[in-house]
């Protein structure tokens, strides 16, 4: 299709966290250009007054645009709770427009705010008619196809998975992963919250840390800091535990490239970018079969899988990669070749592409009212 207005909507690209990521990452590699898109942000991290008023800001915005501008396809980036209220408020109002309407959901606990929040059948109600009026719903995996299509069973379904800016073969040479003397690391970037398994793996690593007193477990990230610090103390492993605080840009890049063992053992995700971006690096990597993750990796060839919370599977896992550099070695080969086949940015922002200009063409989703 011939460039088109988009307006896209979603959480601050200067924000941290995973859809941020992926909207950063996506305008970074020339996205917003190619396909002319103005980007609204309807969300900012801080007080109550503060989201209220960028909200408030986003709604004003939208309206002005979609009213004076010649916008195509409005493109709304969704979570749960809160943003899905503001993301199907926006694409309510883009429909009075007569403008294609894309339902871009990012969040692995969709499903369970969907079936269990606050609002019971009223939530479901608004959560399926928002699916089924969407000229599109672009989802992570194939996983969450099948969800949608099965919650509402209207829903016009696409799968386009999270996009991964791969670094070339020279920067990860650079990087002193293997390299004699130097201390072998475990890395963690994400939410440290019990969620995300942080807690699990800070159990895990003491554990393993009384086997081989060589590693080191390097974290990166917000949240529940000061508890998990006082956890690392309180097992005696606190001196080998580095926290880094929120790590993003060349400082990620550069742990990535460092790191020898990635572990992300969460209890819910979507399609964890830090998942990615660890694979396009070549670290070998421990996770979770949970949301999209078994649509992004086959256990055995690209990583090691875990059920949520098993601690002592976790520590057999480090264990394992521990002893074998070579097996590190062939997950990671794999994972990287895997990953820029199929999650590269380029690969992601040509399915965007494509399922714009199918969006344009398809005869315009306007459930009664």
């Amino acid at each position: 299709m011939s460039p088109s207005r988009v307006l896209m909507l979603g959480t601050d690209p200067e924000m941290r966290g995973g859809v941020a990521s992926v909207v950063a990452t996506l305008r970074d590699a020339g996205l917003f250009e190619r396909f002319q898109i103005r980007y609204v942000p309807t969300h900012v991290d801080g007080s109550a007054a503060r989201k209220l008023l960028r909200f408030a800001k986003a709604l004003v915005t939208t309206v002005r645009v979609l009213a004076s501008q010649r916008i195509s396809i409005v493109h709304a980036h969704v979570s749960s709770n809160g943003s899905f209220w503001r993301k199907a408020l926006l694409l309510w109002i883009a429909r009075r427009f007569r403008v294609t309407t894309i339902f871009h959901l990012h969040d692995g606990g969709f499903g369970v705010f969907a079936e269990t929040g606050f609002g019971g059948d009223v939530l479901r109600r608004c959560i399926r008619r928002t699916l089924e009026g969407s000229d599109c719903v672009i989802v992570l995996s194939p996983r969450w196809a099948e969800w949608v299509r099965g919650f509402a069973p209207g829903s016009r379904v696409r799968v386009v998975g999270n996009p991964v800016r791969c670094p070339s073969e020279q920067v990860i040479r650079a990087g002193v992963r293997d390299a004699p003397g130097t201390a072998r690391r475990i890395l963690f970037l994400g939410k440290i919250c019990r969620e995300k398994g942080a807690f699990d793996l800070l159990a895990a690593f003491s554990r393993f840390h009384a086997q081989d007193e060589s590693w080191r477990l390097v974290v990166g990230g917000n949240g529940d800091v000061e508890s998990f610090l006082a956890a690392a103390d309180a097992s005696g492993v606190r001196p080998q535990v580095d926290y880094l605080g929120w790590v993003s840009g060349a400082a990620k890049d550069e742990e990535l490239s460092k790191a020898d063992i990635f572990v992300l053992p969460s209890y819910s995700e979507g399609m964890p970018v830090s998942v990615l971006e660890a694979m396009a690096f070549g670290a070998a990597v421990i996770t979770t079969p949970v949301g999209g993750v078994p649509d992004m990796m086959v256990p055995d060839v690209h990583g090691l899988w875990i059920d949520p919370g098993d601690q002592d599977a976790l520590t057999a896992c480090l264990a394992r990669l521990a002893s074998s550099p070579a097996l590190r070695t062939r997950l990671g080969s794999a994972a990287r070749e895997h990953v820029v086949k199929h999650f590269s940015v380029e690969v992601v922002i040509s399915q965007i592409g494509a399922t714009y200009a199918e969006a344009a063409c398809a005869p315009s989703v306007q459930p009664a009212e």
